[in-house]
């Protein structure tokens, strides 16, 4: 049997989390949805997806299977896109990773224009500082600060973005005012918890040297948002990108430290899956932002 509407179905149903939700997108009763993947499992041979009354869970077969079902139907996608009359009008789901720095700044207002510029776009914007495999979560777009590792993925410069160590104005008059990196391990230090070594925090001195620091603090959070309030509210030090404490910089709520060995500058990059064919809507969304964010 031809397994490719099946696999239309499964992809939907893993993607959209039940099989009530998978028919409401494909049109089709939630019978026609659940008989399909039981046709498919009985196909492979494997059971797939693991059912109970709440919730569904991906088997260890159905996780591995799910990603190769995400790729070729990524793949047909972008191959009806290159022949279709839509190749002119992007529109579509697009999921977008960003972190919650990027979210609680220049995010928002650009995410307004580029909807009304693509009102046919339908836009999932997923918030998150985790490296994750934008393949296996079915990601189109990761907005991402640093160097990219993942050789199967394109990133393009979208801006550059200093990350610098900062604290309020009461918190250094109290507390003093660091002179080296060194210095922190005698400060409370408000640490970012989603990086792969949160409590490492890295400069780089004026030759060139790169200065590992093993920070301690009494605030742990994924969410940057929280760190920078405690900040400014003098709870101590902590490590932010430019974008996100420009404005508390501007108004005098925090102040840099330790300028000349400022962490490493980066840059804010749009990433997504290589593909020989990149789709209209992907490609609509990075020309837009990396136009709005060039300045």
């Amino acid at each position: 049997m031809s397994i490719l509407p099946y696999l239309e179905t499964f992809s939907a149903v893993v993607e959209s989390g039940s099989f009530t939700a998978a028919a409401e997108i494909l049109d089709k009763s939630r019978p026609v949805v659940s008989k399909q993947v039981s046709l498919l499992e009985q196909h492979l041979g494997v059971q797939l997806l693991q059912r109970t009354t709440r919730r569904l869970h991906l088997t260890q077969a159905g996780e591995v299977f799910a990603s190769y079902a995400h790729r070729i139907m990524s793949d047909l996608r972008e191959a009806e896109q290159s022949v279709s009359p839509l190749q002119s009008e992007p529109q579509g789901r697009l999921r977008i990773l960003a972190p919650e720095s990027l979210a609680i700044s220049l995010l928002p207002e650009v995410l307004q224009r580029f909807q009304q510029r693509f009102p046919k776009i339908e836009l999932d914007i997923h918030i998150s500082g985790r490296l994750v495999n934008l393949v296996e979560e079915g990601i189109d777009v990761a907005l991402r600060i640093g160097e990219l590792e993942d050789s199967s993925l394109v990133a393009r410069l979208l801006m550059p973005c200093g990350l610098h160590a900062c604290a309020s104005p009461e918190y250094l008059k109290k507390h003093g005012k660091p002179k080296h990196p060194g210095e922190l391990e005698t400060h409370n230090c408000l640490i970012y918890s989603q990086l792969p070594n949160p409590d490492n925090w890295l400069f780089r001195d004026d030759l060139g040297k790169n200065i590992s620091i093993k920070v301690n603090g009494n605030l742990h959070s994924d969410m940057g948002n929280i760190l920078m309030n405690a900040a400014q509210n003098g709870n101590g030090i902590f490590i932010g990108p430019t974008f996100m404490i420009a404005s508390a910089l501007k108004e005098g709520r925090l102040e840099t430290i330790l300028d000349q060995y400022t962490p490493m500058t980066r840059g804010l990059y749009a990433v997504y899956p290589y593909s020989k064919l990149v789709s209209v809507k992907v490609r609509a969304f990075v020309d837009f932002i990396a136009e709005s964010w060039s300045n």
